[in-house]
């Protein structure tokens, strides 16, 4: 069977309206014109799990606690601050982590407490200079044992423990660092000392490439290991999940979350991103090559799933670089509106958002 057509039957609640292709124009803007509706949407999970370690000394999140407890707000004081999503500036701005505050008694007004790593690994990359980032000093661990091989990213830190150096392994629960406050453009005062705590994926090994087309005017200190390159999925959701035994991976976690969209891009490019993450391949590369994808996002973004399609496939519009919008879940973008993945008019009628369009540049390499 198609297994486009095998499909349907995992889909969310699709809400049927016309599908809009577009072609990246080079001059500021897509092209968009009305098609036709098309659904799909993730599989099943796969086997493979690893313990899983929370990262600090506090056991509020172990023992039940309800994360108004345990978790550090921004300035407004509000908790839900803290947490993934739409959650700060009025729904205005996404947060991509957790920010867990500290436990344990402070020194000279300075949190004490050790993070630790979720999961075994292998240290992927150190900023040590706080200022060259909004992270601060952070780390990224990159857990090659499990599948996906996922990364984390523990930011703000006060120091970095010592043997913790680039290319090394580490075990869960051992100590990367000291929590902090450390931060590039804007000061964290003593009291909102935290750990930002981020689970995700990297988008592209030609990050550079995207970077100085984007003329920011600064230069990327981090290579592949920008925020900007990185998509993360709840920290917090994948916790209590896990905890609660609904799932047991991070395969079957991915594999359960809600598609918000689905875009059909014609090109006959492979990502590296399905080559670095071969899981998320819904079906093998075919032998004639590759003519276009059908690209699976979460309402916030994250690709889910690719499934490629071969050279000739009649459902392909013709032309390097045309986006498709296939199918969509406006309840899952509404909830992450912030992230500008995909916009939809009062008719119903959906266009690719700002954020939509970096992810599939980054993804593609589209200039």
């Amino acid at each position: 069977m198609d297994c486009r057509r095998s499909i349907a039957r995992f889909l969310s609640p699709w809400r049927a309206l016309p599908r809009a292709a577009a072609r990246w124009t080079g001059s500021g803007g897509w092209v968009v014109r009305p098609l036709l509706l098309l659904a799909a949407a993730v599989v099943a999970p796969w086997a493979g799990a690893q313990p899983l370690h929370w990262p600090t000394p506090d056991d509020g999140f172990e023992e039940g606690e309800p994360y108004e407890k345990w978790v550090q707000a921004t300035a407004s004081g509000n908790p839900e601050s803290a947490l993934f999503g739409c959650v700060r500036n009025n729904g205005n701005r996404f947060h991509e982590g957790l920010d867990i505050a500290p436990a344990l008694p402070r020194r000279r007004g300075e949190a004490t407490d050790s993070v630790f790593a979720v999961m075994d690994g292998r240290v992927a990359y150190i900023n040590r200079a706080a200022g060259n980032s909004g992270y601060g000093r952070y780390i990224v661990v990159v857990h090659d044992g499990v599948q996906p091989a996922i990364h984390t990213l523990y930011a703000h830190l006060a120091s970095i423990a010592a043997g913790i150096e680039e290319g090394v392994r580490v075990e869960g629960g051992q100590t990367l660092g000291i929590m902090g406050r450390s931060a590039g453009g804007y000061a964290i005062p003593r009291h909102r000392a935290h750990l930002h705590l981020e689970f995700g994926l990297r988008l592209t090994d030609d990050f550079q490439a995207w970077y100085d087309r984007q003329e920011f005017g600064s230069a990327n200190h981090h290579g592949v290991w920008s925020g900007f390159n990185m998509v993360g999925f709840d920290p917090l959701d994948f916790f209590t999940r896990m905890r609660a035994g609904e799932v047991s991976s991070v395969d079957a976690y991915l594999a359960s979350l809600p598609a918000g969209a689905v875009v059909r891009v014609t090109t006959e490019r492979i990502p590296d991103f399905v080559r670095r993450y071969p899981r998320l391949l819904w079906s093998p590369v075919p032998e004639e090559g590759v003519g276009g994808w059908e690209v699976v996002l979460s309402g916030w973004g994250m690709p889910l799933r690719f499934i490629p399609l071969p050279k000739g496939d009649p459902e392909l519009a013709s032309g390097e670089g045309v986006i498709e919008i296939t199918a969509v879940d406006p309840g899952q973008l509404d909830n992450y509106r912030c992230r500008q993945i995909i916009s939809m008019d009062a008719g119903g009628a959906a266009t690719l958002g700002r954020g939509g369009s970096r992810v599939l540049q980054l993804l593609f390499g589209f200039h």
